[in-house]
C-alpha cells in the first residue's frame, strides 16, 4: 500500500521528491520519509509521522533543513508491520548505515529472516519488515559481493510480493530498484533533465515525457545519464518507452456552493459534469459502437459474465451483475476478487469477467484477474488509470474518465461504473438485437438524469445539515434495501464507516427480521432506500415494524407516499421512476450525508484514519 519515488537529476532533486510523494501520498497517510545522498555520498534523511498530513510536514522540514543533492529517494507509509512512528517510518538504514531503503509489499518470510539476522549479530532497530531488507543487502555487499550480485541474491530470498529502491554509499549516484510483483510493481519515468522511480504512473505524469514499465524479479538501475534493467547477470533489456499524457488534475467546471475546503466536497459536485460526459459519450454518442476498445467476438460468446472487486468496487459490481441478470437475462455471478483470486472457473472460454478497480492497482483484484486469465477468461478491467497494472495484464480495458479521485471514499468513480456497467449492459443488449422494453425505457430517462443528479447535489429540498446532525449523535445505523438498491445501501454503509466513523451495517430489506431486529433500539437510526421497482406495500410494512421498536427511519424514495413519509423522521425524494437509474441517484444523499456527518464529527473525510485510497497488498 506505500509509496516508493525516486529521483537523480543535475539539480537539487528534493524539491521533486516531496511533489512526487504528494501525487503517492493517497497510498498510505501513516508517514512519510526521504533521503537525500549528497555529494559526499552521505546520507541525510527527514521523517514525519503522527501527522494526518505527513507529506506536509515532511515538506516543511525540506524547506527549514536546505537538504540538498542530486538524487534521492522518498516513501509514504501505510502501515502493516510495526505502529506508527518515526523509528518505522521510512528510509531505513542497514547495520553499517551504507544502504539506504523505502520498501512497499509484505515480506513473508519476515520472522525466518529475522532469526537469520540475528544469528549474524545484526541489531534490529525497527518493528518493520523493511527493515531487515536493508540489512540483508548490506551483509552481501560486505562479502565483497558485487551490488548487482548482491541485489539479484536477495531478491531471490525475499517471499511474497515486494518493491524496494535504494541508494548506496559503497556504489553511490544511482538508484537501484527491484520488484517481485509479475505485473510491474515499479515505473520508470524520464524527461530531459530527470529520471524517475514510482510505485504508480499517477505519480509520474506531470514530470514525465514518457514512462518504462518493469517486469517481474528485474533489476533496475537509474544514474544521471542511462537507465539500465538486469534480468539476470548475463542478460539486460532496452526498457520500452511509453510517452505519457497530460491530464488535469481536477474538473474546472463544479457546480454547488462549497462550505468547506474538503477535497471529497468536490469530488461529490464533480460527479454532475463527469457523468453528464460519460452519458453523451457512451450512451447518446452517434455511433453503432461505443466500446471500439474490447473484443465483440468474445463478449458476445460469452455465456457467463463475473463481475468482480473489493470495497466500493465489488458495491458497483453487484449492481452490474444483478443489472445483467434482469435486462440481459444471462447468467452473472458476483465475486470477492480476494476470493475469486483462488477460484477454479467453470467454462472458462465461455466467461468473461469484468475486473472493477478504479485506481487499477487493488493486489486481490490483479490476482484475480492473472487467475482467470490463465484459465481462458476473457477479462475486461474497468479502471480510471490507463497506465494501471489491471489495464495491463488484462485482454482490454474500459476508462472511468473521472479524473484522478483523490480522497480515500470512492464517490465519483463509484457513479460512473454504475453508468459504464449500464452502457455496458445496453451495447451487449444491442449486439445481441436485444430490444426490450426496459432498454426503450432506460434510454428515454437518461435524458433527465443530469438535471435529477443536479437537484439531489443542490441541497434544495433537503435538509442535509440537520440529517447529519442526527446521524452524528447516532448510536447505530443501519441501512436497509432490495433488489438494485442493495448494493446501494452496501455502499452507503461502507461511506459511514469510512468516512463518518459510524458504526453501520447494510442488509437486505427481507433479512431484517431474522436477526438485526434485535439490536434496533432507542437511539439506533434505518436508512431504507426504496426504488421503483420494490413493492412498496412490503417496504411500510417494514418500515411499521422499525417504528415499532422506537428507532428512527430516514427514507430515500422514489415516490410521494403520505405513508413513508409519516413513518419517516426525514424523507428524501428522489425524482426517478426507472429502477435501474434510481440507484445512482440514490447513493448521492448517502456520501453527501457521511462527508457532512464526518465534518460535524471533526473528521477529516479525505484522510479516514487506518485507511488508504490503494490496497496494493493482499
Amino acid at each position: 500500500m506505500c509509496g516508493i519515488f525516486g529521483c537523480v537529476g543535475n539539480n537539487n532533486v528534493s524539491s521533486l521528491l516531496i511533489d512526487g510523494l504528494k501525487r503517492l501520498e493517497y497510498r498510505g497517510y501513516d508517514s512519510a520519509g526521504l533521503c537525500i545522498q549528497k555529494s559526499d555520498s552521505s546520507f541525510e534523511i527527514l521523517k514525519s509521522s503522527n501527522s494526518n498530513y505527513p507529506v506536509a510536514v515532511l515538506e516543511k522540514l525540506v524547506n527549514s533543513s536546505k537538504i540538498s543533492g542530486n538524487l534521492g529517494i522518498g516513501h509514504t507509509r501505510w502501515a502493516t508491520h510495526g505502529v506508527v512512528n518515526n523509528e518505522n517510518t521510512h528510509p531505513h538504514l542497514s547495520f553499517t548505515k551504507s544502504v539506504s531503503l523505502v520498501h512497499n509489499g509484505i515480506v513473508e518470510n519476515y520472522d525466518d529472516l529475522k532469526k537469520f539476522l540475528l544469528r549474524n549479530n545484526v541489531p534490529i532497530q525497527s518493528q518493520t519488515d523493511s527493515e531487515i531488507i536493508a540489512h540483508l543487502i548490506d551483509l552481501k555487499l560486505n562479502c565483497k559481493l558485487d551490488i548487482e550480485k548482491a541485489l539479484l541474491s536477495t531478491l531471490k530470498m525475499l517471499e511474497g510480493i515486494n518493491s524496494v529502491a535504494l541508494m548506496s554509499k559503497t556504489f553511490p549516484d544511482k538508484i537501484y530498484a527491484f520488484s517481485s510483483d509479475s505485473s510491474g510493481g515499479l515505473i520508470i519515468g524520464e524527461n530531459k533533465y530527470n529520471k524517475f522511480i514510482s510505485s504508480d504512473s499517477y505519480a509520474l505524469e506531470s514530470f514525465s515525457d514518457f514512462i518504462n514499465f518493469t517486469d517481474k524479479d528485474e533489476l533496475i538501475v537509474i544514474s544521471r545519464n542511462s537507465v539500465k534493467i538486469i534480468n539476470d547477470l548475463n542478460s539486460s533489456r532496452i526498457p520500452k518507452k511509453i510517452n505519457v499524457s497530460k491530464k488535469p488534475e481536477v474538473q474546472k467546471d463544479l457546480n454547488g456552493n462549497f462550505e468547506t475546503n474538503f477535497i471529497l466536497e468536490k469530488e461529490i459536485f464533480e460527479q454532475n459534469t463527469i457523468l453528464s460526459n460519460l452519458i453523451n459519450k457512451r450512451i447518446f454518442k452517434n455511433i453503432e459502437d461505443k466500446f471500439p476498445e474490447i473484443n465483440k467476438h468474445k463478449l458476445l460468446n460469452s455465456r457467463k459474465f463475473i463481475f468482480s472487486g473489493m470495497g466500493s468496487s465489488y458495491n458497483a459490481a453487484h449492481y452490474g451483475s444483478l443489472l445483467f441478470e434482469e435486462i440481459l437475462n444471462i447468467e452473472s455471478k458476483l465475486e470477492f476478487s480476494s476470493e475469486l483470486k483462488n477460484k477454479k472457473i467453470i467454462d472458462p472460454k465461455g466467461t468473461t469477467l469484468f475486473a472493477i478497480t478504479q485506481s487499477g492497482e487493488t493486489a486481490d483484484t490483479i490476482e484475480a484477474i492473472k487467475n482467470c486469465k490463465n484459465q481462458g477468461v476473457n477479462v475486461i478491467a474497468i479502471v480510471e488509470e490507463a497506465n494501471s497494472k489491471a489495464a495491463k495484464i488484462s485482454d482490454s480495458y474500459l476508462l472511468l474518465e473521472t479524473g484522478k479521485e483523490i480522497s480515500v471514499a470512492a464517490t465519483k468513480t463509484f457513479s460512473s461504473t454504475l453508468i459504464i456497467c449500464l452502457s455496458l449492459c445496453i451495447q451487449i443488449a444491442n449486439l445481441l438485437n436485444i430490444n426490450s422494453k426496459e432498454i426503450v425505457k432506460l434510454l428515454k430517462a437518461f435524458v433527465t438524469l443530469n438535471e435529477n443528479i443536479s437537484k439531489v447535489l443542490a441541497c434544495c429540498d433537503y435538509n442535509y445539515q440537520d440529517v447529519s446532525e442526527y446521524i452524528s449523535n447516532s448510536k447505530n445505523v443501519f441501512l436497509i434495501g432490495k433488489n438494485l438498491t442493495y448494493p446501494i445501501v452496501r455502499e452507503g454503509s461502507l461511506k459511514f464507516q469510512e468516512i463518518s466513523k459510524i458504526n453501520s451495517n447494510a442488509f437486505v430489506e427481507g433479512e431484517l427480521k431474522h436477526g438485526p431486529n434485535a439490536l434496533l433500539e432507542r437511539k439506533s437510526l434505518v436508512f431504507s432506500v426504496i426504488g421503483p421497482d420494490d413493492n412498496i406495500k412490503k417496504s411500510i410494512n417494514t418500515l411499521r415494524e422499525i417504528n415499532s421498536r422506537n428507532a428512527d427511519i430516514i427514507t430515500i424514495s422514489f415516490s410521494a407516499n403520505d405513508e413513508i413519509r409519516e413513518l419517516s423522521k426525514y424523507n428524501f425524494l428522489i425524482e426517478s421512476d426507472n429502477p435501474y437509474l434510481f440507484p445512482i441517484l440514490a447513493v448521492l444523499p448517502l456520501q453527501k450525508l457521511s462527508f457532512l456527518s464526518a465534518v460535524k464529527s471533526g473528521l477529516d473525510p479525505d484522510r479516514p484514519k487506518n485507511l488508504a485510497k490503494t490496497v496494493t497488498v493482499e
